[in-house]
Protein backbone atom coordinates (compact mmCIF):
# COMPACT_ATOMS: atom_id res chain seq x y z
CA UNK A 1 0.00 0.00 0.00
CA UNK A 2 2.55 2.29 0.71
CA UNK A 3 4.64 1.77 -2.54
CA UNK A 4 5.62 5.03 -3.46
CA UNK A 5 4.79 7.23 -0.89
CA UNK A 6 6.97 9.99 0.47
CA UNK A 7 9.45 9.49 3.51
CA UNK A 8 10.17 6.31 3.45
CA UNK A 9 14.09 6.83 4.41
CA UNK A 10 14.43 3.32 5.78
CA UNK A 11 13.39 1.78 2.57
CA UNK A 12 15.13 4.13 -0.19
CA UNK A 13 18.41 4.20 2.36
CA UNK A 14 18.34 0.01 2.95
CA UNK A 15 17.68 -0.06 -1.37
CA UNK A 16 20.69 2.06 -2.11
CA UNK A 17 23.06 1.69 0.93
CA UNK A 18 22.77 5.36 2.39
CA UNK A 19 23.20 6.32 5.48
CA UNK A 20 18.99 7.87 6.92
CA UNK A 21 21.46 10.50 8.56
CA UNK A 22 22.80 12.00 6.06
CA UNK A 23 19.79 12.20 4.13
CA UNK A 24 18.07 15.51 3.17
CA UNK A 25 14.47 14.29 2.88
CA UNK A 26 12.47 16.57 0.60
CA UNK A 27 9.68 13.66 -0.34
CA UNK A 28 7.54 13.90 2.84
CA UNK A 29 6.01 17.52 3.32
CA UNK A 30 6.66 18.42 6.99
CA UNK A 31 6.89 21.62 8.73
CA UNK A 32 10.98 22.48 8.43
CA UNK A 33 10.49 24.12 11.87
CA UNK A 34 10.43 20.46 13.25
CA UNK A 35 7.80 20.11 16.26
CA UNK A 36 7.07 22.49 18.85
CA UNK A 37 9.34 22.86 22.06
CA UNK A 38 6.27 22.68 24.00
CA UNK A 39 5.05 19.28 22.98
CA UNK A 40 8.96 18.07 23.38
CA UNK A 41 8.64 19.48 26.36
CA UNK A 42 5.34 18.11 27.64
CA UNK A 43 6.36 14.69 26.26
CA UNK A 44 9.36 14.40 29.04
CA UNK A 45 7.34 16.12 31.56
CA UNK A 46 4.75 13.69 31.51
CA UNK A 47 6.59 10.50 30.23
CA UNK A 48 6.21 8.12 32.82
CA UNK A 49 1.78 8.02 31.67
CA UNK A 50 3.31 5.56 29.84
CA UNK A 51 3.52 3.18 32.95
CA UNK A 52 -0.26 2.86 32.14
CA UNK A 53 -2.80 2.42 29.67
CA UNK A 54 -3.96 5.49 27.47
CA UNK A 55 -6.92 7.27 27.41
CA UNK A 56 -9.34 5.01 24.66
CA UNK A 57 -11.50 7.77 24.23
CA UNK A 58 -8.55 10.69 23.74
CA UNK A 59 -10.93 12.42 26.43
CA UNK A 60 -8.48 15.65 26.26
CA UNK A 61 -7.34 15.77 22.82
CA UNK A 62 -10.66 15.65 21.92
CA UNK A 63 -11.49 18.73 23.81
CA UNK A 64 -8.49 20.68 23.02
CA UNK A 65 -9.85 20.34 19.11
CA UNK A 66 -13.48 20.44 19.82
CA UNK A 67 -12.64 23.86 21.52
CA UNK A 68 -10.13 25.12 18.76
CA UNK A 69 -12.93 23.96 16.17
CA UNK A 70 -15.80 25.64 18.12
CA UNK A 71 -17.92 22.08 18.34
CA UNK A 72 -18.65 19.40 20.65
CA UNK A 73 -16.25 16.68 21.49
CA UNK A 74 -18.89 14.21 20.14
CA UNK A 75 -18.36 15.77 16.56
CA UNK A 76 -14.42 14.58 17.11
CA UNK A 77 -13.16 11.20 16.55
CA UNK A 78 -8.93 10.71 17.08
CA UNK A 79 -7.15 8.22 14.50
CA UNK A 80 -3.69 6.87 14.54
CA UNK A 81 -2.67 9.39 11.70
CA UNK A 82 -5.15 10.65 9.10
CA UNK A 83 -4.73 7.38 7.19
CA UNK A 84 -6.24 5.04 9.90
CA UNK A 85 -9.74 7.55 9.57
CA UNK A 86 -9.56 7.32 5.54
CA UNK A 87 -9.26 3.27 5.95
CA UNK A 88 -12.16 3.23 8.96
CA UNK A 89 -14.69 5.59 6.63
CA UNK A 90 -15.51 3.16 3.56
CA UNK A 91 -14.73 0.13 6.14
CA UNK A 92 -17.87 1.12 8.04
CA UNK A 93 -20.06 2.70 6.16
CA UNK A 94 -19.94 0.24 3.22
CA UNK A 95 -20.84 3.12 0.10
CA UNK A 96 -21.53 1.34 -3.00
CA UNK A 97 -19.14 3.17 -4.92
CA UNK A 98 -15.95 5.80 -4.17
CA UNK A 99 -15.71 8.64 -6.58
CA UNK A 100 -12.03 10.43 -6.92
CA UNK A 101 -10.69 13.26 -8.89
CA UNK A 102 -6.93 12.17 -10.03
CA UNK A 103 -3.85 12.93 -9.22
CA UNK A 104 -4.82 13.12 -5.46
CA UNK A 105 -3.31 11.38 -2.35
CA UNK A 106 -3.07 7.77 -3.38
CA UNK A 107 -4.18 6.49 -0.41
CA UNK A 108 -7.52 7.42 -0.75
CA UNK A 109 -8.25 4.36 -3.58
CA UNK A 110 -6.09 1.87 -1.35
CA UNK A 111 -8.63 3.15 1.33
CA UNK A 112 -11.89 1.75 -1.04
CA UNK A 113 -9.84 -0.85 -2.34
CA UNK A 114 -9.42 -2.42 0.98
CA UNK A 115 -12.92 -2.24 2.03
CA UNK A 116 -14.14 -3.69 -1.48
CA UNK A 117 -15.42 -0.22 -2.91
CA UNK A 118 -15.10 -0.07 -7.07
CA UNK A 119 -13.48 2.91 -7.90
CA UNK A 120 -14.74 5.84 -10.15
CA UNK A 121 -11.75 8.16 -11.12
CA UNK A 122 -12.14 11.25 -12.78
CA UNK A 123 -8.74 12.40 -14.38
CA UNK A 124 -7.85 15.80 -14.56
CA UNK A 125 -7.30 16.58 -17.90
CA UNK A 126 -5.91 20.42 -17.43
CA UNK A 127 -2.06 19.75 -17.17
CA UNK A 128 -1.69 23.10 -15.58
CA UNK A 129 -3.75 22.25 -12.42
CA UNK A 130 -5.35 25.26 -11.54
CA UNK A 131 -5.75 26.93 -8.04
CA UNK A 132 -9.17 26.40 -8.10
CA UNK A 133 -10.12 22.83 -8.77
CA UNK A 134 -12.12 23.37 -12.26
CA UNK A 135 -12.89 19.78 -12.41
CA UNK A 136 -15.25 19.62 -8.91
CA UNK A 137 -18.26 20.47 -11.60
CA UNK A 138 -17.68 17.16 -13.02
CA UNK A 139 -18.31 15.21 -9.82
CA UNK A 140 -21.87 16.37 -10.62
CA UNK A 141 -22.05 13.48 -13.55
CA UNK A 142 -21.77 10.83 -11.57
CA UNK A 143 -24.96 10.14 -9.53
CA UNK A 144 -23.65 8.40 -6.08
CA UNK A 145 -21.20 7.23 -4.31
CA UNK A 146 -18.51 8.77 -1.96
CA UNK A 147 -16.38 11.26 -2.73
CA UNK A 148 -13.19 11.76 -1.25
CA UNK A 149 -11.59 14.94 -1.55
CA UNK A 150 -8.19 16.30 -0.85
CA UNK A 151 -7.90 19.95 0.10
CA UNK A 152 -5.46 21.32 -0.47
CA UNK A 153 -4.90 18.41 -2.60
CA UNK A 154 -1.76 16.31 -2.82
CA UNK A 155 -0.03 16.72 -4.93
CA UNK A 156 -0.64 19.90 -7.24
CA UNK A 157 -1.09 22.05 -4.78
CA UNK A 158 -4.62 22.97 -5.77
CA UNK A 159 -6.93 24.98 -3.22
CA UNK A 160 -10.76 24.49 -4.14
CA UNK A 161 -13.41 27.45 -2.07
CA UNK A 162 -15.22 26.41 0.65
CA UNK A 163 -18.25 27.38 -1.62
CA UNK A 164 -17.70 25.39 -4.40
CA UNK A 165 -17.21 22.40 -1.30
CA UNK A 166 -20.89 23.81 0.09
CA UNK A 167 -22.37 23.64 -3.17
CA UNK A 168 -21.26 19.83 -3.50
CA UNK A 169 -22.44 19.00 -0.29
CA UNK A 170 -25.77 20.79 -0.27
CA UNK A 171 -26.32 19.46 -3.89
CA UNK A 172 -25.83 15.73 -3.16
CA UNK A 173 -27.21 15.58 0.32
CA UNK A 174 -27.86 11.68 0.12
CA UNK A 175 -23.79 10.90 -0.79
CA UNK A 176 -20.92 11.41 1.66
CA UNK A 177 -18.05 13.88 0.95
CA UNK A 178 -15.10 13.25 2.69
CA UNK A 179 -12.67 16.14 2.40
CA UNK A 180 -9.00 15.69 3.22
CA UNK A 181 -7.41 18.58 5.29
CA UNK A 182 -4.01 17.74 6.06
CA UNK A 183 -2.44 20.74 5.08
CA UNK A 184 -5.01 23.35 5.59
CA UNK A 185 -3.19 24.41 8.64
CA UNK A 186 -0.22 26.12 6.10
CA UNK A 187 -2.80 27.80 5.18
CA UNK A 188 -2.85 31.48 5.74
CA UNK A 189 -6.58 32.33 5.44
CA UNK A 190 -7.83 29.09 5.46
CA UNK A 191 -11.13 30.38 6.20
CA UNK A 192 -11.66 30.61 2.86
CA UNK A 193 -11.39 27.22 2.07
CA UNK A 194 -11.68 24.92 5.63
CA UNK A 195 -15.22 22.96 5.39
CA UNK A 196 -13.99 21.85 9.47
CA UNK A 197 -16.25 24.16 11.09
CA UNK A 198 -19.74 23.48 8.86
CA UNK A 199 -18.92 19.71 9.30
CA UNK A 200 -20.48 18.82 12.79
CA UNK A 201 -23.94 20.31 11.51
CA UNK A 202 -24.36 18.27 7.82
CA UNK A 203 -25.78 15.26 7.11
CA UNK A 204 -23.21 14.28 4.25
CA UNK A 205 -19.60 15.59 5.33
CA UNK A 206 -16.60 14.35 7.12
CA UNK A 207 -13.14 16.65 7.14
CA UNK A 208 -10.36 14.54 8.34
CA UNK A 209 -7.09 16.42 9.19
CA UNK A 210 -3.20 15.37 10.37
CA UNK A 211 -1.58 16.69 13.45
CA UNK A 212 1.43 15.51 12.10
CA UNK A 213 2.69 17.25 9.15
CA UNK A 214 2.26 20.79 10.38
CA UNK A 215 3.59 20.01 14.10
CA UNK A 216 6.25 18.10 12.32
CA UNK A 217 5.97 14.31 14.75
CA UNK A 218 5.34 11.99 11.75
CA UNK A 219 6.68 9.30 13.52
CA UNK A 220 3.79 9.51 16.66
CA UNK A 221 0.83 9.11 13.92
CA UNK A 222 -1.77 11.36 14.51
CA UNK A 223 -4.95 12.53 13.28
CA UNK A 224 -8.73 13.55 13.64
CA UNK A 225 -11.96 13.76 12.03
CA UNK A 226 -15.08 15.69 12.21
CA UNK A 227 -18.54 15.05 11.60
CA UNK A 228 -21.73 14.96 12.76
CA UNK A 229 -22.58 12.66 15.68
CA UNK A 230 -24.78 10.14 14.11
CA UNK A 231 -21.82 9.55 11.61
CA UNK A 232 -19.52 9.12 14.75
CA UNK A 233 -21.67 6.77 16.39
CA UNK A 234 -21.84 4.53 12.97
CA UNK A 235 -17.71 4.78 12.91
CA UNK A 236 -17.26 4.15 16.71
CA UNK A 237 -18.80 0.56 15.62
CA UNK A 238 -15.61 -0.54 13.61
CA UNK A 239 -12.89 1.43 14.72
CA UNK A 240 -10.07 -0.06 16.73
CA UNK A 241 -9.76 0.55 20.24
CA UNK A 242 -6.20 1.83 21.71
CA UNK A 243 -4.89 3.02 18.21
CA UNK A 244 -3.59 6.10 19.57
CA UNK A 245 -0.76 6.05 22.36
CA UNK A 246 -0.18 8.30 25.65
CA UNK A 247 2.70 9.98 24.07
CA UNK A 248 0.82 11.10 20.68
CA UNK A 249 -2.11 12.64 22.93
CA UNK A 250 0.38 14.77 25.16
CA UNK A 251 1.93 15.66 21.92
CA UNK A 252 -0.91 16.33 20.56
CA UNK A 253 -2.34 19.02 23.41
CA UNK A 254 0.73 20.82 23.47
CA UNK A 255 1.28 21.73 19.92
CA UNK A 256 -2.67 22.67 19.13
CA UNK A 257 -2.36 24.61 22.07
CA UNK A 258 1.09 26.83 20.86
CA UNK A 259 -0.20 29.36 18.79
CA UNK A 260 2.88 30.84 18.36
CA UNK A 261 4.70 28.11 16.78
CA UNK A 262 1.67 28.31 14.42
CA UNK A 263 2.12 32.31 13.48
CA UNK A 264 5.78 31.40 13.06
CA UNK A 265 5.26 28.14 10.16
CA UNK A 266 2.66 30.13 8.11
CA UNK A 267 4.88 33.16 7.94
CA UNK A 268 8.56 31.10 7.59
CA UNK A 269 6.31 28.67 5.03
CA UNK A 270 5.42 31.93 2.99
CA UNK A 271 8.45 33.04 2.65
CA UNK A 272 10.34 29.83 2.15
CA UNK A 273 7.87 28.49 -0.67
CA UNK A 274 8.29 31.73 -2.70
CA UNK A 275 12.11 31.41 -2.16
CA UNK A 276 12.08 27.74 -3.56
CA UNK A 277 9.31 28.77 -6.44
CA UNK A 278 11.48 31.19 -7.74
CA UNK A 279 14.47 29.26 -7.70
CA UNK A 280 13.26 26.36 -9.24
CA UNK A 281 11.78 28.82 -12.08
CA UNK A 282 14.98 29.84 -12.83
CA UNK A 283 16.11 26.07 -14.00
CA UNK A 284 15.83 25.57 -17.63
CA UNK A 285 13.30 22.43 -18.57
CA UNK A 286 11.63 21.99 -15.68
CA UNK A 287 8.08 24.60 -14.73
CA UNK A 288 7.11 24.91 -10.80
CA UNK A 289 3.36 25.03 -10.30
CA UNK A 290 2.81 28.19 -8.20
CA UNK A 291 2.75 26.81 -4.32
CA UNK A 292 -0.29 27.00 -1.61
CA UNK A 293 1.47 25.10 0.53
CA UNK A 294 4.67 23.61 2.47
CA UNK A 295 5.37 21.45 -1.33
CA UNK A 296 5.61 22.03 -5.05
CA UNK A 297 4.65 19.74 -7.78
CA UNK A 298 7.57 19.96 -10.68
CA UNK A 299 6.64 19.42 -14.08
CA UNK A 300 9.88 18.16 -16.87
CA UNK A 301 9.88 19.72 -19.82
CA UNK A 302 10.16 18.20 -22.99
CA UNK A 303 14.13 17.30 -22.66
CA UNK A 304 15.82 14.10 -22.12
CA UNK A 305 15.17 12.87 -18.37
CA UNK A 306 12.92 10.94 -16.51
CA UNK A 307 11.63 12.23 -12.53
CA UNK A 308 12.91 8.25 -11.78
CA UNK A 309 16.36 9.55 -13.43
CA UNK A 310 16.44 13.05 -11.82
CA UNK A 311 15.64 11.27 -8.70
CA UNK A 312 18.36 8.49 -9.09
CA UNK A 313 21.02 11.79 -9.48
CA UNK A 314 19.55 13.57 -6.53
CA UNK A 315 20.25 10.55 -4.50
CA UNK A 316 23.60 10.47 -5.21
CA UNK A 317 24.04 13.76 -3.19
CA UNK A 318 22.28 12.62 -0.47
CA UNK A 319 18.39 14.26 -1.53
CA UNK A 320 14.88 12.45 -1.92
CA UNK A 321 12.66 13.59 -3.85
CA UNK A 322 9.04 12.54 -4.17
CA UNK A 323 9.32 10.68 -8.39
CA UNK A 324 5.21 11.16 -9.09
CA UNK A 325 5.12 9.05 -11.71
CA UNK A 326 2.95 6.33 -9.94
CA UNK A 327 0.20 9.15 -9.21
CA UNK A 328 -2.62 8.40 -11.46
CA UNK A 329 -3.12 10.99 -13.85
CA UNK A 330 0.95 11.79 -13.41
CA UNK A 331 3.68 10.30 -15.36
CA UNK A 332 7.52 10.25 -15.46
CA UNK A 333 7.53 14.36 -16.14
CA UNK A 334 6.51 15.07 -12.45
CA UNK A 335 7.90 15.43 -9.40
CA UNK A 336 7.20 17.36 -5.62
CA UNK A 337 9.45 18.62 -3.15
CA UNK A 338 8.44 20.28 0.63
CA UNK A 339 9.35 23.23 1.16
CA UNK A 340 12.24 22.95 3.70
CA UNK A 341 15.31 25.05 5.50
CA UNK A 342 16.92 27.79 3.46
CA UNK A 343 19.68 26.29 3.49
CA UNK A 344 18.58 22.91 2.46
CA UNK A 345 16.26 24.50 -0.30
CA UNK A 346 19.50 25.89 -1.40
CA UNK A 347 21.38 22.89 -1.90
CA UNK A 348 18.84 21.18 -3.66
CA UNK A 349 18.29 23.51 -6.14
CA UNK A 350 22.17 23.92 -6.88
CA UNK A 351 21.88 20.23 -7.29
CA UNK A 352 19.02 20.44 -9.35
CA UNK A 353 20.16 23.21 -11.76
CA UNK A 354 23.45 21.38 -12.11
CA UNK A 355 21.40 18.01 -13.36
CA UNK A 356 19.22 20.31 -15.73
CA UNK A 357 22.19 21.80 -17.13
CA UNK A 358 24.14 18.87 -17.80
CA UNK A 359 21.17 17.22 -19.44
CA UNK A 360 20.32 20.70 -21.38
CA UNK A 361 23.90 20.53 -22.70
CA UNK A 362 24.12 16.82 -23.89
CA UNK A 363 20.54 17.31 -25.63
CA UNK A 364 22.11 20.02 -27.82
CA UNK A 365 25.35 18.24 -28.29
CA UNK A 366 23.03 15.47 -29.89
CA UNK A 367 20.83 18.01 -31.93
CA UNK A 368 24.29 19.46 -33.11
CA UNK A 369 25.32 16.26 -34.41
CA UNK A 370 22.57 15.44 -35.93
CA UNK A 371 22.48 18.85 -37.90
CA UNK A 372 26.25 18.20 -38.76
CA UNK A 373 24.67 14.79 -40.14
CA UNK A 374 22.02 15.88 -42.06
CA UNK A 375 23.82 18.77 -43.47
CA UNK A 376 27.32 17.14 -43.82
Amino acid sequence: MLNGHGGNIKQICDKYGLNPDEIIDFSASINPLGCPEVARKAVLEQFNGILNYPDSECSDLRKTIAEKITSNESNVIIGNGSNELFYLIPRALQPEKGVLLQPTFGEFKDAFCNSHVDVVEIINDDKDFPVINTNISRLKSVEDGMIFLCNPNNPTGQLTRKEDIMELVNDNPNRLIVIDEAFMDFIDEDEKYSVIKEAPSMQNLIVVRSLTKFYGFPGLRLGYLVTNESIVNKLMRYKEPWTVNTIAQIAGIAAINDEEFAVNTRQYISSEKAFMHDGLNMIKGIHPFQPTVNFILVRIEDIGITSSEIQNLLLKNNILIRNCANFVGLDEKYFRVAVKTREENQKLLSMLKLIMEDVSSKENNQKDYVQEFVTG
